[in-house]
């Protein structure tokens, strides 16, 4: 399989979701985003907000999410390591939790709305794509990545944290994994990682996204990012997707990490990150009214990359990463780590597919398969995009 992703993977595809308030897997018109994405949020029970130095916080209550609330996969062992951990916002001193028994769902940014409502969104432009005319590379998306075809139940890898450079707001920078099924209903993911959007959320934050049909259509139990349409199941009281974790890695100083799993455990996907698992997806969503094998009982590809979005015309001097390339190496530039898919008997066995970069002069790969360090198979992965400047 080509290393570039074969599929519109978030975030070749992130901003085609759109929000809707019914139950029932229809699509949204793009145009009713932001209502649709404000009328979902009025119909949450909420107990109590609160508001963190980043994120405005709805609190509702742990059972009104679903009729009945899955148990997690046992605790596991925490990757020690030699670096420091971040910790969430909910976890700062003076955070203010939600009563017991809610757990955090975010607002979606009133700005990002805004902007949505004003421009509409951002065109969809797959890896594959061709390039516009020169000097015009407004939705265009560029990688560092791999992908492994393997029969898995999901993967886990330690990821650097980063507040990667962005040219403007409607750009973004990443570091993330997708489990996928690859030949049913257009393509299913899941996907998580580490991300700076700031239309979104205005500092790096923790990141979800699913899709049931390819990115056909998006709503509620269809596909969207994080808890902004009905899919997800929040678990976790102090750690949500959105969540904005610090310190964060600087560099030349400083270096902080955090470990994200997809795990396929009693019919729920769970995602594991820092130290919790911390919600699910329920499997059903890919399995509903759609018949052949689907992400309901495995994934058949998984993925590990970095990718840049750029929402204007000239070539963008958004970074990836630290925004230094992969030859600089630990505490310079970003990485991913401990590598690993989840084999159908619930084994971790080392993820050795090979690297790509859509374009080296700008953002390039380093990667390391099966090490036998205690990192594992590894990837440095960064740079510096146009002009070849770290932070702008």
């Amino acid at each position: 399989m080509s290393p570039l992703p074969s599929k519109k993977f978030l975030l070749a595809s992130l901003f085609t979701f759109v929000l809707q308030v019914t139950a029932s897997p229809v699509a949204v018109p793009k145009s009713q985003y932001a209502e649709h994405a404000l009328r979902r949020r009025a119909n949450l029970n909420v107990r109590q907000t609160t508001i963190t130095n980043t994120t405005t916080i709805d609190w509702v209550p742990l059972d009104s999410q679903a009729s009945t609330i899955a148990t997690p996969p046992a605790l596991k062992t925490v990757y020690a390591g030699n670096l420091s951990k971040p910790i969430s916002e909910l976890q700062q001193p003076g955070a203010q939790l939600g009563p017991p028994g809610t757990v955090p769902i975010p607002q979606v940014s009133t700005e990002y709305l805004a902007n949505v409502a004003s421009k509409g969104l951002p065109e969809i432009r797959s890896s594959g794509s061709k390039s516009k005319s020169k000097r015009q590379y407004a939705g265009n998306h560029w990688y560092a990545t791999s992908d492994q075809g393997v029969a898995n139940i999901g993967g886990s890898a330690i990821y650097s944290l980063f507040k990667a450079f962005v040219n403007n707001n409607g750009d973004f920078s990443l570091l993330q994994t997708a489990v996928t099924k690859s030949d049913t209903n257009g393509g299913q993911t899941l996907e998580a990682g580490w991300i700076n959007y700031p239309n979104q959320v205005s500092a790096p934050h923790l990141f979800t996204y699913y899709t049931t049909d390819g990115y056909a259509s998006q709503g509620d139990n269809v596909g969207g990012w994080n808890q902004d349409v009905a899919g997800w199941v929040q678990y976790d009281s102090e750690i949500f997707p959105g969540t904005v974790f610090s310190p964060n890695s600087v560099d030349g100083g400083d270096q902080y990490e955090l470990e994200i799993q997809y795990l396929l455990y009693q019919g729920n996907w769970w995602l594991w990150v820092l130290d919790r698992w911390i919600g699910y997806y329920p499997a059903t969503l890919f399995s509903n009214g759609i018949s052949g094998t689907t992400l309901a009982t495995g994934s058949d590809v998984i993925y590990y990359y970095g990718e840049i979005y750029q929402s204007e015309g000239p070539l963008t001097t958004t970074d990836m990463g630290s925004g230094e390339f992969a030859q600089t190496g630990f505490g310079k530039s970003a990485y991913i780590h401990n590598m690993v898919y989840t084999d159908t008997g619930g084994n971790s066995q080392d993820y050795t597919a090979g690297f790509g970069d859509s374009d080296s002069s700008r953002y390039n790969h380093a990667n390391v398969v099966s090490s036998g360090t205690t990192w594992g198979s590894y990837v440095y992965l960064g740079g510096p995009g146009a002009g070849g400047v770290v932070g702008g």
